[in-house]
């Protein structure tokens, strides 16, 4: 059998995450983050200071989208900007009031986690989040190699 578009690896992590991402922002939103401020939040929590470039790569987006979604939660206070001492590369890390919010939000992230999770066979997520960063791995890979992957390969 002929593999279809619609069976395409990156149809199929796209349709998922934006679905889940639904999923996040409906039981996020008592928090008043979105999806995607909590997952920044919860990589500055994690990283602790740290340069927009090397978010970018962290989280796998482009600068521009980064920086954008950035200062929405510099101008609600959530992230502090800060700048090394040449001055060059912009860093950033949680303020207290951001450390506060995305602490607060962890057990409504929680609800929405157990949510999604619930949807799969049991116990699978272990082996589907190891299968995940195989994919991005191997695309991390290619990437930095420059290779297209365009040698008519199906998704």
């Amino acid at each position: 059998m002929t593999p279809q578009p619609v069976d395409c690896v990156g149809y199929r992590l796209r349709r998922a995450a934006r679905l889940a991402a639904k999923t996040y922002d409906r039981v996020l939103r008592p928090s008043g983050l979105r999806n995607t401020q909590f997952t920044l939040l919860a990589t500055l929590d994690q990283f602790g200071e740290i340069g927009i470039g090397d978010l970018s790569g962290e989280l796998a987006i482009d600068g521009t989208t980064l920086t954008r979604n950035l200062e929405v939660l510099v101008r609600r206070g959530l992230v502090e900007n800060l700048e090394a001492d040449d001055g060059r590369v912009r860093r950033v890390r949680l303020s207290a009031a951001g450390k506060r919010k995305f602490d607060d939000a962890v057990p409504l992230w929680q609800v929405a986690q157990q949510q999604v999770v619930a949807a799969l066979e049991p116990e699978p997520w272990p082996g589907l989040q190891a299968q995940l960063r195989r994919i991005e791995d191997a695309c991390e890979e290619r990437g930095s190699r420059g290779e297209s992957g365009s040698r008519g390969e199906s998704g």
